[in-house]
């Protein structure tokens, strides 16, 4: 990666200097380490050591009984949070499952470990124990990338229609900069594939990284998906690289959807699936 390194820390010490707030969300997901290492980065180039991150205000939001970081102890376990966070608020009430009150309260007996008798016979109600009582529009999720991958094989190939293979265009205008692009370098999709998007289109619209669809059409440059009960065409888009002084090292021109069968549990957290 280029790095102009003067403009770079010049830049990003001013930002530091003019924060007043940082708000950390998915706080589960932030190892100890990292926490600690930013307060020690705040204290530096802010020349205060007796305050929290240099003396910035941090909101942490999130749930330790939710994923925990994937290397690491817990944020709360450094010694940092320790000594700083004395503030906590419990948030209790519920938006995200607020119209279906069992099972939200089947998910809260799950978060704490304490499930009932009536959770257990809720939840073994949507138990499969064989492949061919899944539908296919319903995503799996898996703990491994490995996993993902090979359950996502073995569902395109059971399906009989024609495998169409689309190939990005990459532009690298630093050769030493290692460029990891979101849109894949091959996409192979067929009619019927449950697909991702991996790129907002259009958020207003619902069109964002994370929504998932099902594949209805290919035709030349062009994967018709049916989203949220509309039929959407995705198209090939841009997708730059930047590096520390926000300069362009790289970019690809592709398709930004992935297959969808399964995904991992990290990279669902905090979705909303209906299926």
């Amino acid at each position: 990666m280029t790095i102009i390194f003067g403009t770079c820390i010049q830049k990003y010490t001013k930002i530091w200097l003019q924060t007043d707030v940082l708000i950390i969300d998915e706080i589960s997901m932030i190892n100890a380490e990292t926490f600690d290492l930013l307060h020690r980065l705040g204290c530096k180039i802010r020349k205060c050591k007796d305050e929290l991150f240099g003396g910035i205000q941090v909101i942490v939001c999130g749930d330790f009984y939710q994923l925990k970081p994937i290397v690491g102890n817990y944020a709360f376990q450094s010694s940092i949070w320790k000594q700083y966070i004395v503030k906590v608020l419990n948030l209790t009430t519920c938006f995200r499952q607020k119209d279906d009150l069992q099972f939200f309260n089947v998910l809260n007996e799950l978060r704490l470990g304490q499930v009932s008798a009536d959770s257990i016979e809720y939840l073994t109600k949507r138990h499969f124990i064989d492949e061919d009582s899944i539908n296919d529009e319903y995503t799996r999720l898996f703990f491994r990338n490995l996993s993902v991958q090979f359950y996502n094989h073995k569902k395109m190939k059971d399906i009989k229609y024609k495998e169409f293979t689309f190939y990005s265009k990459d532009v690298i205008r630093d050769p030493k900069a290692t460029a990891l692009f979101r849109i894949p370098q091959v996409l192979t999709v067929k009619v019927n594939a449950i697909v991702m998007l991996i790129k907002n289109i259009n958020v207003e619209e619902g069109l964002c990284n994370g929504a998932i669809g099902k594949v209805i059409q290919i035709e030349n440059d062009e994967v018709w998906i049916l989203m949220n009960n509309r039929e959407i065409k995705i198209e090939a888009v841009n997708e730059d690289i930047l590096d520390n002084v926000h300069s362009t090292i790289a970019s690809r021109v592709g398709i930004p959807l992935q297959l969808a069968f399964s995904l991992t549990v990290h990279k669902a957290q905090g979705s909303t699936m209906k299926k």
